[in-house]
């Protein structure tokens, strides 16, 4: 009995304690560094200055936060519009989503994309591209750049030949290369898509995000890595179930170009399978342009080696004022339905402007009337 009472008594003043802290630790981090630093970083996105390091932090805790433990920073958790798979490819978007953001609607088809109704049988003379991205890709429903280019193709475009053009967006809110790769080889094909265009933005072209990421989940659910190149890479890189979340991405790192490489080239692989044509496109978020940069020009090698047309965004914004761009000043750095139109024009005039481009994507070497 005096044995259970000490056991309860000691039991209630730790808990005791344990609130006191949680009062009091606040206050004190007011005035530690930490606080300081957190405040900095705040203040840099609101100005739309995220140097290097801090958009890794941002990129990681994004992709961090698809896990359904742990709480993104920066970025919309959104986990209502997606259900689980279990398997490599982890989620996908719920059929008939229809839900408000700041950025705009969200609304998926009954298929699960955020697209209007298509059948899996292309129609006749229908020129078809799939779109392969992540939440950039995904905009604002019937706003974005994707959207855009696909009234623009119908308005401008159409010849006896391809009366119509439809742009299938395959993109979900943080896939990954590894993702695009997996919906390229077994999703898109149902479609019969002439064009497979894959959209990376900076989110994928970061070491401490991207595809890292996603084997880390992988191989900490231990789901089947599926293919057997990525079977050998974490062997190589000595990963281990235990090992934890950083220690993870770390033994990746080495890795970062050939397995953003390999993917590339599997699509392009299956593409030229389906007799249809790739094209890379690098889309940019509106933030310091220095971080942009530093972004894509550390990928440029793996993208440039796969040897197809690549169009490249990241002049779009210009000087422009990023924040008036972004969703939600500073919060939600994703492009805002502005940012997208500038993204479009910016995608068409390159494509009108190359005889390959307009070949590859409009099937034939000459443009429409803009």
């Amino acid at each position: 009995m005096n044995n259970n009472f000490t056991k309860r008594f000691a039991i209630s003043t730790v808990l005791l304690v344990g609130l006191l802290v949680l009062d009091w630790l606040p206050n004190v981090m007011a005035h530690t560094e930490t606080r300081r630093r957190f405040e900095s970083v705040i203040s840099e996105m609101h100005n739309g200055d995220l140097n290097r390091e801090d958009f890794d932090a941002l990129a990681a805790g994004y992709y961090e936060g698809l896990r359904q433990d742990v709480k993104p920073t920066g970025l919309p958790i959104e986990k209502d519009d997606i259900r689980l798979r279990g398997d490599f490819l982890q989620y996908e978007f719920r059929p008939n989503v229809r839900r408000r953001y700041p950025a705009g609607m969200r609304i998926t088809n009954n298929l699960g994309m955020p697209n209007p109704e298509y059948t899996y049988e292309k129609p006749p003379h229908t020129r078809r591209i799939a779109l392969l991205g992540d939440s950039v890709s995904v905009g604002p429903y019937g706003a974005d750049y994707e959207a855009l280019l696909s009234d623009r193709l119908n308005h401008a475009n159409s010849s006896p030949q391809f009366e119509r053009f439809q742009i299938l967006n395959f993109s979900v809110y943080g896939y990954t290369v590894l993702q695009m790769m997996d919906v390229a080889i077994e999703k898109a094909p149902q479609f019969h898509p002439d064009v497979y265009m894959v959209a990376l933005t900076q989110l994928e072209a970061n070491r401490k995000g991207g595809w890292g990421a996603q084997i880390t989940r992988l191989v900490l659910g231990r789901a089947d890595l599926k293919y057997d190149f990525l079977r050998r890479v974490t062997a190589e890189a000595g990963i281990q179930p235990t090992d934890h979340m950083r220690v993870i991405a770390h033994k990746l790192e080495p890795f970062f170009l050939p397995v953003t490489q390999w993917a590339l080239q599997q699509i392009k692989d299956r593409a030229a399978a389906q007799g249809a044509q790739m094209v890379i496109l690098l889309v940019p978020t509106p933030v310091n342009p220095e971080v942009i940069n530093a972004e894509f020009d550390d990928i440029r090698p793996a993208v440039d080696s796969i040897g197809v047309p690549v169009i490249d965004l990241r002049g779009t914004f210009g000087s422009k004022n990023l924040t008036a761009l972004q969703v939600d000043a500073g919060s939600d750095i994703h492009p805002n339905a502005r940012a997208h139109e500038m993204l479009f024009e910016n995608l068409y005039r390159q494509i009108l402007q190359d005889p390959k481009l307009s070949m590859y994507i409009l099937g034939t070497s000459t443009g429409g009337n803009g």
